[in-house]
């Protein structure tokens, strides 16, 4: 963006930053139409603002509407490629259920990973895209590069071992959700993936 002079500058940057605080303001109290109204204003000012941009695809996302999320977080990504933040959350749009879109989910991800690597979130979610596509020993790596800096991580442990039920390793999946009771015995997660896992068990011993 070309920089203008101070004089004519001025009332415009003011304008940005007050709609842009009204807009942040809104949206934290969790009323994203507002935001993204304030967004709207701002951006017919700076309509390359990649923060403006990227707080709109928040908004979206929030929203649910994650073509739209989408759409914004690549366009703050054209002008700021190296916003990490856009990365995970287009990611998380692309992961959620109701877009299914795992394989470009997790391009997304290791794209977050480049930008910082062995970042604790952007590896979880790796591993979650990596096992929703079949790729079970990948994901499991993921999980145990956090597993060496985060022993105790429940969630992590966790889905380690649903992918080693996808593999059909029930011991060592057992295993893994049985250490996650130990120290959280209400957890039900835990308790329903190892039940799941004991019935794929004996199912398999019995074929």
């Amino acid at each position: 963006m070309t920089p203008l002079s101070r004089s004519d500058a001025m009332p415009k940057n003011e304008s940005v930053t007050s709609l842009h605080r009204k807009a942040l303001r809104l949206q934290k109290n969790g009323n994203q139409e507002g935001a993204v109204s304030y967004l709207d204003k701002a951006l017919e000012i700076e309509p390359d603002n990649a923060e403006l941009l990227y707080d709109k695809a928040i908004s979206f996302q929030m929203l649910l509407r994650f073509d739209d999320a989408i759409e914004y977080y690549d366009k703050s990504l054209k002008i700021d490629p190296n916003n990490f933040g856009a990365f995970v959350n287009k990611g998380l749009c692309l992961s959620n259920p109701n877009m299914n879109r795992y394989e470009d989910a997790l391009l997304c991800f290791e794209q977050a990973l480049r930008l910082v690597p062995n970042d604790p979130g952007a590896l979880s979610l790796k591993g979650y895209s990596l096992d929703n596509i079949g790729r079970y020993r990948e994901a499991i790596d993921c999980f145990d590069k956090i597993l060496e800096t985060q022993p105790k991580e429940a969630n992590i442990i966790i889905n380690k071992g649903l992918s080693l039920s996808h593999l059909g390793k029930y011991d060592e999946a057992i295993a893994y959700f049985d250490t996650v009771l130990d120290y959280e015995p209400d957890n039900f997660f835990a308790m329903q993936l190892k039940q799941e896992a004991i019935k794929s068990m004996k199912r398999d011993f019995l074929q």
